[in-house]
């Protein structure tokens, strides 16, 4: 990856694709046939918005990759994919001819009608939108579909070196971002218009700085998001509000989150933040909270299982006497996607290994309270782990 550029390079995505073509002949696998938008944009480094059209890379064990696709993905593909062969296109969904139809016609002409095809999708199509229509399976009849998600999903779990780099600039910028938010945030105003003005503000700062280096791969109204998402007083014992009706108060505990998306890759910053000086009870939830988050955090090294993190944050908990407010896993693998595999879960034995990267954010909540919750993302490194974000934690930096 040049000095200049915020994606993935065209080389990397040769080796994925080398990577992919070498497990497909190893076990006799014709071709790899994905319809999920992130593993496309993985494997080839084409983004696209998924929608009912149906949209297929299809990767063989030999050839170069070749996408079947709308016509009006015809022009997109061919500018963002140096990588792809041909693009075989339909004219639009349903059509007079259903897409699928055509589909397994493109794929008969590649001489795939009888072949062991491995796909993230059976029936073709990644679906949504109301999309409706025939199997590719049930069209192909002496073709062998298998299951290939782990093809692609397996090589994501260990981050390269320009994945890294691409997490560390998000983290850059969300940390800028959460600076920004503390300056705006008031007693009286209601969150989403902090919460816009602030994601507004923190992404002229990051456009000013990074210019026509920056491409924005991910469809979203803005690639830099920072706010509470409705979780402001009472409402912060939710993890995954959405709104609320109440205007930020005095007293309130707040939980900030911050995504900003780099060349597809999103890190991920969450703080518990207190309007006004602190109750007891707020501070003991606080200290309990950040404890955890210190527990899970000095375990992290190659060669453990996932479910040990997770044990040491809930052991921490429970040493605090709030174990009722526990209510989630400690975190999960980002990249890509904000939650991906592995994830930091008594019900997974993964074993962590160098270059994976993970959120780490135990949380207590308390129904018509209030909720407590860091987030950090975290790299593996030979020997523990080394912090993504950077930004304070302590309860005096994070009293407004």
């Amino acid at each position: 990856m040049a000095a200049d550029e915020l994606k993935i390079s065209t080389g990397e995505h040769k080796n994925r694709i080398a990577k992919i073509q070498n497990t497909l002949r190893k076990n006799s696998i014709e071709a790899l046939y994905l319809t999920n938008s992130t593993r496309i944009l993985y494997s080839t480094g084409f983004a696209h918005i998924s929608t009912e059209r149906p949209l297929a890379a299809v990767i063989p064990n030999e050839k170069p990759p070749f996408f079947m696709a709308p016509h009006l993905e015809y022009d997109h593909i061919r500018e963002e994919c140096p990588l792809a062969d041909e693009v075989l296109t339909y004219p639009d969904y349903p059509g007079k001819i259903h897409p699928m139809r055509v589909f397994a016609k493109f794929l008969a002409q590649k001489a795939l009608a009888s072949s062991r095809i491995a796909t993230d999708s059976a029936e073709g199509a990644a679906g949504g939108y109301g999309y409706r229509g025939p199997s590719l399976q049930d069209l192909m009849g002496r073709a062998k579909f298998i299951d290939g998600r782990d093809i692609v999903d397996k090589l994501r779990l260990i981050k390269s070196r320009q994945e890294i780099r691409l997490l560390r600039e998000s983290a850059k910028w969300s940390e800028v971002a959460h600076e920004i938010l503390l300056e705006n945030t008031h007693t009286g105003l209601h969150d989403s218009l902090v919460a816009v003005k602030s994601s507004y503000d923190a992404l002229a700062r990051m456009l000013k700085k990074l210019g026509q280096s920056y491409v924005q791969l991910k469809i979203a109204l803005s690639p830099v998001v920072v706010g509470f998402r409705g979780q402001v007083g009472a409402n912060s014992a939710i993890p995954h509000a959405v709104y609320t009706r109440n205007k930020i108060r005095r007293g309130d505990v707040l939980v900030t989150e911050a995504g900003v998306e780099v060349g597809g890759y999103t890190s991920e910053l969450e703080r518990t933040v207190i309007v006004g000086k602190p109750s007891s009870r707020a501070k003991r939830c606080f200290e309990a909270m950040l404890k955890a988050q210190d527990a899970a955090l000095k375990e992290f090294r190659p060669g453990i299982r996932c479910s040990r993190i997770d044990q040491a944050a809930r052991k921490s908990i429970e040493d605090s006497g709030l174990i009722d407010g526990h209510r989630h896993h400690t975190g999960h693998g980002i990249g890509l996607d904000g939650h991906e595999p592995p994830w930091l879960d008594p019900g997974d034995g993964t074993v962590i290994r160098e270059g994976m990267v993970f959120s780490c954010e135990p949380g207590l909540y308390f129904p018509g309270y209030a909720g407590f919750r860091h987030s950090d993302t975290v790299v593996i490194t030979k020997r523990g782990m080394d912090f993504v974000t950077h930004y304070r934690r302590e309860l005096e930096e994070l009293t407004i």
